[in-house]
């Protein structure tokens, strides 16, 4: 059974990840023995990032790499296309992306500015869809084969207040993966997302939560009682890429404590 979670000798790219989920899932792909690519969209946050992985995971039999990194705006069709190229420069190969970076702006919906708007979305939904076009394009040249996780959330499927572009963005990224599973299919790329709960772990910016008020909220709405690490948040998306998930495509995993079963 345990063979059914092992990825040694795949590749991966996980976008966002110089940081908090993104940063954990990345651990958690390493864990299991697969080579990561990762990005932020700040070069020196990547940069730590990248030397603290590469410290715990040297290198791998042989001298390849298991840790690259490439930092850039995963709204550029270019660093898209990049993250691809760069991870079939170090490991060879690339058989799983994430596509996790998101950003969040929290305020009243009468107060958002267009530009603000566009940039959520931008980020988080054409920032999803890029890699993955990118990544398809690869697979289905070669015959076919890989796997996809994009990040959700459970403000995509429920109304919570203040957040019109993100909410609307996550719910994007949901029908996303649906349309994506059953276009790619034939290919023998599976599609899902995962749709965390509340985190520990904070959107660099976020500050909302900080009051106590808030979190009391969150840990009565959830029926866990509590926020989720982000080492439990991390571990679903290892599941979607490893054999165990060989036959899920198309699926939106919340992962929320209850939060959206109340």
């Amino acid at each position: 059974m345990s063979d059914l979670f092992d990825l040694t000798g795949t590749a991966a790219v996980v976008t966002g990840s110089s940081r908090g989920i993104g940063l954990a899932i990345a651990r958690a792909l390493l864990a299991q023995g697969a080579g990561v690519l990762i990005n932020g969209h700040d070069a020196a946050e990547t940069g730590a990032a990248l030397r603290e992985l590469r410290e715990r995971y040297p290198g791998a039999p042989g001298g390849r790499a298991r840790v690259a990194g490439l930092a850039g705006d995963v709204t550029d069709a270019d660093l898209a296309q990049g993250l691809v190229d760069e991870a079939l420069r170090v490991f060879g190969r690339v058989d799983h992306l994430v596509c996790n970076a998101g950003i969040d702006i929290i305020k009243p919906a009468v107060d958002y500015g267009p530009e603000e708007w566009d940039r959520v979305l931008a980020v988080n939904l054409r920032g999803a869809f890029q890699p993955a076009q990118a990544a398809a394009r690869h697979w289905i040249a070669r015959g076919g084969g890989g796997s996809i996780t994009m990040t959700s959330s459970i403000a995509g499927s429920v109304g919570i207040p203040a957040l019109a572009p993100y909410a609307a963005s996550k719910g994007g990224v949901n029908q996303l993966v649906r349309t994506l599973a059953a276009e790619w299919a034939p290919h023998r790329i599976r599609v899902n997302a995962v749709a965390p709960g509340y985190v520990a772990n904070i959107m660099a910016g976020v500050t909302v939560h900080d009051d106590p008020a808030s979190d009391e909220r969150i840990h009565t709405f959830t029926p866990l009682g509590r926020r989720a690490t982000v080492e439990e948040t991390a571990a679903p998306y290892v599941f979607l890429a490893s054999p165990a998930a060989g036959y899920v495509t198309g699926s939106i995993l919340t992962v929320d404590g209850g939060y959206t079963a109340t």
